[in-house]
């Protein structure tokens, strides 16, 4: 694969990490239309480790405090009743675990459904809605907008966030929505549901380093993945912030949709890919 077809692969792999719009999705579509083969393991492990860095720099904030309180209420755990940042690292442990659990969980249907078109289809058509449903969430005043969940509801966005591992799912999407409709403030919202992601993806990179066997890839392509994958990912996660603060999450669906559409369309076609 050359260079080019490398950058602008991980550039869109980067993108649909930090947007709700389905990496899987898009992986697929890659695959079928662009005649993009699976991706090397180890370049595959730097475009992960690309969008994560991205994420992290875009929830930083949110993350630093949590970590800092964090380490501090281990030894006070008061501090988690009384200080937003330890709350923070409480949810944000509380929701990656059952984030982790929940895509452990439904890796062998991942698995068996990863490559099937159809599948891939129903699952961004799904996800479309769900982005489409929070053009009619409730809309609440600033001063009844909350900047965190309840452990239930970041439970509940956590084990979203996994089961959106499914092909044609977005876990930033899941987790996002559900937020939404729970009320949290959106940018609040956002940072949360990309803070989830990062622990996904350094342990989606993590498995695809070991899955790694043959002869490496080249020194300029995995470092080309990286930066394009970061660089994609930071926009695409600055564009989200700004997309939800507008209430405009759901105009997304206007891509993810007629995206699912065509999936279900090709598998018709072709049955045997489903």
């Amino acid at each position: 694969m050359g260079l080019v077809d490398v950058a602008v692969l991980a550039a869109v792999e980067g993108a649909a990490q930090a947007l709700p719009i389905s990496a899987s999705g898009h992986a697929a579509a890659a695959r079928l239309w662009l005649r993009a083969a699976d991706g090397d393991a180890l370049a595959a492990a730097a475009q992960a480790l690309g969008a994560a860095a991205a994420l992290a720099l875009a929830a930083r904030r949110r993350l630093a405090g949590a970590l800092g309180e964090g380490a501090r209420a281990l030894a006070r755990p008061s501090l988690f009743g009384t200080s937003p940042p330890a709350r923070d690292a409480a949810l944000l442990a509380l929701g990656a675990a059952a984030s982790l659990i929940a895509a452990a969980a439904l890796r062998p249907y991942v698995a068996l459904w990863g490559q099937a078109p159809l599948a891939v289809g129903l699952g961004l058509l799904a996800t479309g809605a769900a982005l489409a449903s929070t053009a009619i969430a409730p809309r609440r005043d600033a001063r009844d907008q909350t900047d965190a969940p309840s452990l239930a509801g970041m439970l509940a966005a956590g084990a979203a966030h996994g089961v959106a591992t499914l092909p044609g799912g977005s876990r930033v999407g899941a987790a996002l929505v559900l937020l939404l409709w729970l009320g949290v403030r959106p940018a609040r919202a956002v940072e949360l549901a990309l803070a989830l992601s990062i622990p996904a993806l350094l342990a989606s990179g993590l498995a695809e380093a070991r899955a790694f066997h043959g002869p490496a890839p080249g020194a300029a392509a995995v470092a080309l993945g990286l930066l394009a994958a970061f660089l994609s990912a930071a926009a695409a996660a600055a564009a989200l912030a700004a997309l939800a603060e507008r209430r405009r999450t759901g105009a997304l669906a206007l891509w993810v949709v007629p995206l699912g559409l065509a999936m279900v369309a090709y598998a018709r076609a072709l049955p045997g890919l489903t």
